[in-house]
């Protein structure tokens, strides 16, 4: 799978968990909401703990109550699966917003180090789609002097690209080796 492809579908990812997360519970799931498994599929996700009054709100306006306590113990038992180190280097590696809902240090310091190597990964993207294009203006201009200032900017991007790439090739063998 290509970098690029891996790129898109860690965007279209994260483009769900944060509709997801900022979609209102309906009349219907007020109704017939389990709010153990709710809360656990909050806790899992890694939403914030304040979500219960996003459904405390949305179903006070249907006459609803939410039950408050089998939430928080569904959310609780969900986030001490999300906090674990690994999910916290999935999360970050995968771009994913972190909302500061755990207490393991290890999460937030894999959390950290998977970030990194997403945004390492999209300023790779970045620079290759860049240099793509200018390939291609290269291609069909005719000025030469033009062609010269797009070559120089190519050289410069190909320097940079370099550069991002190195450390993720040493992170990949240092850390899949068995």
């Amino acid at each position: 799978m290509s970098l690029n492809s891996m790129f898109k579908i860690a965007l279209l990812i994260v483009i769900y968990f944060s509709l997801s997360a900022c979609a209102a519970i309906s009349p219907e799931k007020c109704k017939t909401a389990d709010w153990y498994n709710l809360g656990y599929s909050d806790g899992q996700n890694g939403a914030k703990r304040d979500r219960v009054n996003d459904y405390t709100q949305a179903c006070a306006e249907v006459n609803i109550k939410v039950n408050i306590e089998k939430w928080q113990t569904g959310y609780e038992k969900g986030n001490q699966i999300y906090c674990t180190p690994e999910n916290g280097y999935r999360v970050g590696r995968s771009g994913q917003t972190y909302n500061g809902v755990c207490l393991s240090q290890a999460f937030v310091k894999n959390y950290n180090k998977g970030k990194r190597q997403y945004d390492i990964a999209a300023e790779i993207n970045e620079l290759e789609n860049r240099i793509y294009d200018l390939k291609e203006q290269y291609r069909t201009e005719p000025n030469e002097d033009i062609k010269r200032e797009i070559r120089h900017d190519i050289r410069d991007l190909e320097r940079r690209l370099d550069l991002l790439r190195v450390p993720q090739v040493l992170y990949e063998v240092m850390h899949n080796t068995n």
